[in-house]
């Protein structure tokens, strides 16, 4: 059997699990990690729960740009000790324009190394990154991928749309969706009929807060004050743009309607599940967020942007919910009245996400999937 070697930046609680699962499912490879965490996660390095083989470099260098969003890794030690490695394929991970990434690449221009690479990406051609194209990037971008001599491992269709778009042509794509921890989210027993009792419908938002990315108050604004008043909104996370969400609903009088929870653990996330009657994700921009497929485990309808990349996978418009264009206000107030006037047909909606979740998600049968679709390429 072939040994892979995953390119990662840092150790992240999803990844975790999912690497663990591999392990567990013999599958053959090892993790290398750039650093423990990032700036702004919040995630707490859990040496513990790592039960798949690993390396964390030390030694390298990061710093975080801010004004750009960009987490700067530079590991000299990390790139020598995969190359050093026997007969191992390696897994690009993490972004296309991480220094190291670009340096793997370099090198195997050069030939220093005949390894074979496949690359794992959440690519969406509706990011910030994406739509914030230069000539620079795409010529950095069309050299990363033609590098690439092995699979292109995707989340979903999303992903080899904008593949296609890019002009990435004769590519073999293999199916790996972002899957969650499925023992950390579950629903309490009764849960269905208390969320029948709510007196206002809540619609739960478990998002970072920053406008230029999230889109809440794009959201809030289009749907206009009449319409918040009509329901309650739960926002978990935190983020640079609080003080604005704080600003908003002060100066509109909508302490009773829209509820900022600050940052929740996943014991408290998993709560808030199993009060919501509706998920919400407004955003503008979101490769392919875990929570929309949180929400279809937790059996909740989901109304969502379509600028979330695995909604091709999660949603069916009016059957477990609906969907819309973020920079379209008119559409955003139009569906998020017509799931309103839906709500005796909620619970339905609810088991069709879950069905959804199923079919798309379910972890044991993604991981088996992968790996039969990775080990196909040598027979």
């Amino acid at each position: 059997m072939r040994k892979y070697i995953f390119i990662q930046n840092i150790v992240t609680p999803y990844r975790t699990s999912l690497f663990n699962d591999l392990y567990s499912e013999k599958f053959n490879f090892s993790v290398f990690y750039m650093a423990k965490s990032e700036k702004d996660r919040n995630w707490e390095f859990d040496k513990e729960s790592l039960e798949h083989p690993y390396f964390v470099d030390k030694t390298g260098i990061y710093f975080f740009i801010k004004k750009v969003g960009f987490h700067f890794h530079f590991n000299p030690y990390l790139i020598y000790k995969v190359l050093k490695s026997k007969a191992s394929d390696i897994i690009l991970g993490g972004s296309w324009n991480d220094i190291n990434i670009l340096i793997f690449c370099v090198l195997k221009k050069m030939r220093i190394t005949r390894k074979i690479y496949h690359i794992w990406s959440e690519a969406n051609i509706y990011t910030l990154g994406s739509q914030n194209d230069s000539s620079i990037k795409r010529k950095l971008r069309n050299f990363v991928f033609k590098t690439v001599d092995g699979n292109f491992i995707v989340p979903g269709r999303m992903s080899e749309l904008t593949f296609n778009k890019w002009g990435v042509k004769n590519k073999r794509f293999v199916l790996l969706p972002n899957l969650i921890n499925e023992s950390t989210f579950s629903i309490d027993q009764g849960s269905s009929e208390k969320r029948k009792k709510n007196d206002l419908p809540i619609f739960f938002m478990p998002v970072r807060l920053l406008e230029r990315i999230k889109g809440i108050l794009n959201f809030f604004n289009a749907i206009g004050i009449d319409n918040i008043k009509k329901a309650k909104f739960l926002i978990a996370g935190n983020g640079d743009d609080s003080q604005v969400y704080q600003s908003f609903v002060m100066d509109n009088n909508l302490q009773e309607n829209i509820i900022l929870l600050g940052f929740q653990d996943y014991h408290q996330i998993n709560q808030l599940y199993n009060q919501a009657n509706v998920f919400l994700l407004p955003s503008f921009s979101d490769p392919s967020p875990l929570s929309l497929v949180e929400a279809l485990k937790m059996k909740l309808p989901v109304l969502v942007s379509l600028h979330c990349g695995n909604h091709y996978e999660a949603l069916k418009d009016g059957y477990n919910g609906y969907g819309f264009n973020p920079y379209n206000p008119l559409e955003i107030k139009g569906k998020f009245e017509k799931l309103m006037l839906e709500r005796d047909k909620w619970e339905l909606q609810g088991q069709n996400s879950y069905q959804m979740y199923l079919n798309n998600f379910d972890k044991k049968k993604s991981i088996e999937s992968f790996m039969k679709q990775m080990n196909s390429c040598y027979l």
